[in-house]
């Protein structure tokens, strides 16, 4: 069984590489605070005990009352900004998203070769825009001089609507600048040079530590968030949620964050009630087709990640 459910988990990470599923796995020894505001020895944590330590913000994670992330209400989730919509997480893409009932924008964070974070999945450039290479070998003048909007394509091939139009990749600044009231869920994909000081830096630049849940498949760097700055929310890693799956009823298990970010087809009932015994969150990616969408719903998850905000918008409750 273990070996099935990692192989089920590696196999969606290089399909889709959504939030917490890629990246390698760390050392998970040492002891450092949790998201939750609990203590973790050894890789393991106090979790909270009942949901209403998640449904009543504020009271015991510090942050302030009616947070989204922590409300009841489903999330429309914008998995790459919603990429079937628009060119994946570029400025067009997470302002249409919103506009079309998204209440979370996603996206990946890489670091240019001058230190700069810009929001791209993949770790070269070659399969979003006119450039190749690597991010982290470019600098951000390289970067942003290329068309972010060349390869999209909404019919298959047949056309590409944002070629020629001034698309660039956006830094995470300007993120957080243009949408100032929204929330995110941003993974951390560069593991080498590290990026968590960078982003949490940005993220508290801009008031954005209360609106965000941090994301990485390593266990080594989403450890590194949650030690560097507690109050943050964060996800599941890969490791973290294999173990989840293993332990699914398991009275011993305790989770070391408030959300699971999981493949939409290993997101079963039990595991969302068990998860929400213990006052987790659960988002499975990613679901663009609308009867997946309804099915999981009957599941009882709190929220999807989709490249199609617009299709979800219609099917959520």
């Amino acid at each position: 069984m273990l070996r099935e459910i990692g192989a089920a988990l590696l196999l969606s990470c290089s399909a889709c590489g959504s939030p917490g599923m890629s990246g390698e796995t760390g050392d998970a020894s040492g002891s450092t605070t949790t998201s939750t505001g609990s203590t973790t020895t050894g890789g393991t944590s106090e979790a909270p005990t009942t949901s209403s330590s998640t449904t009543e913000a504020g009271s015991e994670t510090g942050q302030p009352p009616g947070n989204l992330l922590l409300s009841d209400k489903f999330l429309n989730i914008a998995h790459r900004g919603g990429g079937l919509l628009r060119p994946e997480e570029t400025l067009p893409a997470f302002e249409h998203a919103l506009a079309v009932g998204a209440d979370v924008l996603e996206f990946d964070v890489h670091a240019s070769s001058d230190g700069v974070l810009v929001a791209m999945h993949d770790a070269t450039v070659d399969r979003t825009t006119d450039g190749t290479g690597a991010i982290k070998a470019q600098t951000l003048d390289e970067l942003r001089a290329l068309d972010a909007g060349y390869r999209f394509t909404p019919d298959g091939g047949q056309t590409f609507p944002y070629r020629g139009m001034g698309l660039q990749i956006p830094t995470l600044d300007e993120i957080l600048e243009q949408f100032p009231d929204s929330y995110y869920l941003i993974e951390i994909k560069q593991t080498d040079p590290p990026i968590v000081d960078g982003l949490l830096a940005a993220l508290e630049q801009h008031a954005a530590l209360e609106r965000v849940v941090v994301a990485s498949g390593d266990l080594e760097t989403i450890m590194a968030v949650r030690a560097a700055a507690p109050e943050v929310f964060t996800s599941l890693s890969t490791p973290e949620v294999l173990d989840l799956y293993l332990k699914v009823g398991s009275p011993e298990y305790v989770a070391p964050a408030r959300f699971v970010h999981s493949p939409w087809d290993l997101t079963s009932a039990e595991l969302v009630t068990f998860a929400h015994e213990l006052g987790l969150k659960v988002h499975p990616w990613t679901v663009n087709e609308e009867d997946r969408m309804v099915d999981l719903i009957g599941r009882g998850v709190d929220g999807i990640m989709t490249d199609d905000p617009a299709l979800l918008a219609t099917v959520a409750p």
